[in-house]
């Protein structure tokens, strides 16, 4: 993204933000005047698994310090879409939010990595890469570099096409469609390498997009599907896995270093076993929302697509990017076992 853009997004996020920001002692539900309330932020509905770890996330924290610190829980972008969340957690004017690795990628671009296109072949290999060695060196990175502290790795999970026009049956059934994806570059050049012509947009406008037709389809995790009701407006879909999303929680560390030891302790403790919870959540419910999809859905899915043949059809994306992001790291990643 450009610098334009970087700006026009901190400034609209101070503007959303600025009378619903705030960590600090209010009156919590207790009366206790002392009491931290922080705000978190995320854009799923309620009946996502983001928002069951969101507040999964807010009872350990308050389990975890005694009552010290609430956390309140803003979902359906309340506080903003995600790249206006990672734009006020940088500043300062939200405490906490739920976003993916590619909105916050204009702030630490090497995140663009895990946007490439087959680069984890399942979860297990997922939870290796990201809860070991190069998940800590990129949060680490993220925070010296990017100015915002990664708490824990959360997860949308494994992403696939569908959309209202056609099956889905082989890459080349992407042709000439319009499809709706993040504003992420990696994830827009292999839609866009696969024939399709790519429309970034907020996950917010596409239920809207699609009805209208200003889209013909999308790309993203089962759940987000389920639970955004984008069924009632797509007919095909394909199980193709392209892209697997990590969800980062992070908070700006400035805020952070401000508070007493034990609260960050409970901070952190708490955000990693949510976020344990939270990909528990998108893992087990996989199989039983396919079905849904397919069934109270009524949409048509591919569910054992050609896998090489889509590796193959968005090899020109690592061709594109590998140098970008470290040749070195992208071939640690591929070979973690």
């Amino acid at each position: 993204m450009n610098k334009k853009f970087n700006v026009f997004s901190l400034l609209i996020a101070a503007v959303l933000m600025i009378g619903l920001a705030g960590c600090g002692k209010s009156a919590g539900g207790s009366g206790d005047s002392d009491t931290i309330t922080l705000k978190l932020g995320h854009n799923q509905p309620i009946s996502s698994p983001f928002h069951a770890g969101a507040e999964k996330f807010a009872e350990l924290v308050s389990e975890k310090s005694d009552g010290k610190v609430k956390v309140d829980v803003y979902h359906d972008s309340q506080l903003g879409d995600e790249g206006e969340l990672a734009a006020g957690t940088k500043m300062g004017t939200v405490d906490i939010s739920l976003v993916a690795t590619g909105s916050v990628t204009q702030y630490y671009p090497r995140y663009s990595m895990f946007d490439l296109p087959f680069l984890f072949r399942d979860y297990d290999h997922v939870d290796k890469v990201l809860q070991g060695k190069v998940g800590e060196q990129l949060a680490s990175e993220a925070e010296e570099q990017g100015g915002f502290k990664v708490m824990s790795y959360w997860e949308s999970g494994f992403r696939h096409f569908l959309n209202s026009k056609r099956p889905l049956e082989s890459p080349e059934d992407l042709e000439g469609l319009k499809i709706r994806t993040p504003e992420w570059p990696v994830l827009t050049s292999a839609t866009e390498t696969l024939g399709a012509s790519a429309v970034p947009m907020p996950f917010s406008e596409l239920y809207m997009a699609a009805q209208h037709g200003v889209v013909d389809g999308q790309e993203g995790p089962i759940f987000a599907i389920k639970s955004s009701k984008m069924y009632e407006v797509q007919d095909y879909m394909v199980l193709d896995g392209h892209t697997y999303t990590a969800m980062l929680l992070i908070m700006n560390p400035d805020k952070f270093n401000s508070l007493p030891k034990d609260v960050q302790e409970a901070l952190t403790e708490a955000s990693k076993e949510a976020g344990d919870y939270e990909r528990e959540l998108i893992r087990d419910n996989e199989k039983k929302d396919i079905q849904y999809l397919k069934e109270e859905g009524d949409l048509t899915i591919e569910e054992n697509p050609d896998k090489e043949a889509w590796r193959e059809a968005v090899e020109p994306v690592y061709d594109k990017y590998s140098d970008e992001f470290g040749k070195d790291l992208i071939q640690q990643i591929m070979d973690t076992k």
